[in-house]
């Protein structure tokens, strides 16, 4: 769980309001700047920020610093990955690969400027009939894959560049595995180059919503995913939500849609948020932009209630394969895999501890306040 105080977190969300509506900042009351820093470091915002916070005569040089300087070498690093996207982009066209940027790569258009976006990498969905050819193609330009197991060839090249080649949107394999068997079908290929793909504004959304819930679920997740959903909404007014719920609806994903939306609105348009919208929004501010080990523990924990510890000494097969893929091959292996994972977790006594501490404290809250952790909406 992030290091954070109540007015840590409230006045972040108010300069991130302030950024997305071009409004100046109100004065903070007890805000540590520092600790905001480290808040927005880890939400991955501080560039969405950065100009309303430089402008603040309340804050000290010190933290004004922090952001700034973050921010110039997040900028750069944009520049550079930029430049070599291009080259991914001409390289795979010239190969006569079809691809299609996703993620970050699409919501940078939506927001005030572009640079105030941060990716950690590039998402791009490519035709996995030329797997193999793109893999070459990655290697002529000097990259090494580094996780081909899931639904991705991941590449990464000294000093930052990484670039992610789903074969698919989703894991086959994974918790929570949505089909997208429509998106080449449903996507809009580019005026000036025929290999590049432009994903269908409603497919962008429903993949956003299950991108999100895929991390919500298992490691909560950070208020990014709420802000790059905003601002597509607010710019794609005219989309078709008759399919958008009759696909979402498919995945069990209606009701979560629904109230991650009118969070996000409420928050980002300055209304106040009902009780239970505060509790959900805890869920998106403790836990950091990917969430984080504890968040994973309060999902699980809120899930699994009195079974957790068996799901954690006896995990399901698929989680086993998952982190184990020989037994994918060699089942037979099952119960070795299972001792090795217990003397594992046994001896690494700082993880173990702190996931007994995490559940102890989720017991305490849960004893002080029966409602206040939710594992989904």
């Amino acid at each position: 769980m992030l290091n954070q105080k109540k007015s840590e977190t409230e006045y972040l969300l108010h300069l991130v309001f302030c950024a997305l509506h071009d409004e100046e900042p109100k004065k903070a009351e007890g805000v540590d700047f520092c600790a905001l820093f480290e808040l927005a470091k880890q939400q991955e915002i501080y560039c969405l920020i950065n100009e309303k916070l430089q402008g603040l005569d309340f804050v000290c040089d010190e933290a004004k610093a922090l952001f700034r300087n973050q921010t110039l070498s997040e900028l750069n690093r944009m520049i550079a990955l930029g430049a070599e996207r291009k080259a991914v982009f001409s390289k795979l066209s010239e190969k006569k690969i079809c691809f299609m940027p996703l993620k970050g790569l699409v919501f940078k258009d939506y927001y005030p400027k572009e640079s105030m976006r941060q990716m950690s990498d590039n998402d791009i969905l490519i035709d996995e009939t030329k797997r193999t050819q793109a893999a070459e193609i990655m290697a002529e330009l000097s990259y090494n894959a580094y996780d081909t197991t899931q639904n991705s060839d991941d590449f990464f090249k000294k000093p930052f560049y990484t670039f992610e080649l789903h074969r698919s949107l989703f894991d086959e394999n994974g918790d929570f595995s949505p089909r997208f068997d429509d998106v080449w079908k449903n996507a809009k290929q580019d005026e000036e180059n025929e290999y590049l793909y432009h994903m269908g504004k409603e497919d962008v959304y429903i993949f956003s919503v299950c991108h999100m819930y895929k991390h919500y679920i298992k490691f909560c997740c950070g208020i990014r995913f709420l802000v790059d959903n905003y601002l597509f909404l607010q710019k794609e007014n005219n989309l078709d939500f008759e399919y958008i719920n009759a696909e979402l609806q498919k995945y069990g994903l209606t009701d979560y849609e629904k109230q991650t939306r009118e969070l996000a609105f409420k928050l980002f348009e300055g209304k106040e948020l009902s009780e239970d919208e505060q509790k959900l929004l805890r869920n998106y501010t403790q836990f950091g932009i990917f969430g984080d080990e504890e968040g994973k523990v309060l999902q699980q924990y809120s899930a699994l209630k009195g079974k957790y510890f068996l799901r954690r000494l006896f995990p399901p097969k698929e989680e086993m394969e998952y982190n184990y893929p020989i037994l994918k091959t060699k089942p037979f292996l099952l119960l070795f895999m299972l001792v090795h994972r217990f003397f594992r977790r046994l001896f690494n006594f700082k993880k173990t501890a702190a996931e007994l501490k995490s559940v102890k404290e989720i017991n305490r809250q849960r004893k002080t306040n029966p409602n206040r952790l939710n594992r989904s909406p």
